[in-house]
């Protein structure tokens, strides 16, 4: 699978990468540990979650082939994960240290447009989550989640669904039946369309 922020490098710089195979459902990063490097994903899925007071999972964003973890970190006055970095599926990721990564920043411009290109796609996803979970309830983050993409929304299940918008399944069931109920929405498999704009 091409990961291009890695094909820009040369034999000797791909010396300063470090990777793993990561198993489903393994811990990468627990929520408190140092961040002291970042981590490209070649392949699979990782999410970050976080937990409420009451131990409810919130999950914070997440990530695929080609997304970085740590880069918000790794330069921060405190480098403290906020969340548990985990395999949603079978991964392999790249790490690179902080020295490695401001070696490679400053003598690879191909590699450094790279870096901020992803920086900056990675700044925008977060933003929009994180205006995503300031939604009081489930109504108004459904509705705003498909507002971001032509009032559809395409997902595995439902159990998926209610993880992205970060609410409980059972939460989320109820309301997309009251919707159909109000004609607001319309659900087939794997699929829910917007029939009408929520009344604000």
């Amino acid at each position: 699978m091409k990961i291009t922020i890695l094909n820009v490098l040369t034999k000797k710089e791909h010396q300063m990468v470090k990777g793993y195979q990561i198993a489903r459902g393994n811990i990468i990063h627990h929520e408190g540990d140092v961040c002291e490097n970042i981590g490209i994903i070649i392949s699979g899925k990782v999410d970050i979650i976080s937990y409420s007071f009451e131990g409810k999972e919130i999950l914070i964003n997440s990530l695929k082939s080609g997304d970085i973890f740590g880069n918000n970190l790794l330069f921060s006055s405190s480098p403290i994960y906020k969340g548990d970095i985990i395999a949603k599926e079978k991964c392999v990721i790249a790490f690179i240290n902080k020295e490695n990564l401001i070696y490679l920043l400053q003598n690879n411009v191909e590699f450094l447009n790279e870096y901020l290109n992803i920086q900056s796609d990675f700044g925008k996803s977060l933003n929009a989550r994180i205006q995503l979970l300031s939604f009081p309830n489930a109504e108004e983050r459904l509705f705003y989640y498909a507002s971001k993409s032509n009032n559809v929304i395409e997902f595995k299940n439902v159990t998926s669904l209610a993880a992205t918008l970060g609410v409980q399944r059972e939460t989320l069931s109820r309301l997309l039946t009251t919707l159909i109920d109000r004609h607001l929405i319309k659900k087939e498999k794997g699929k829910i369309t917007v029939l009408k704009k929520k009344k604000r």
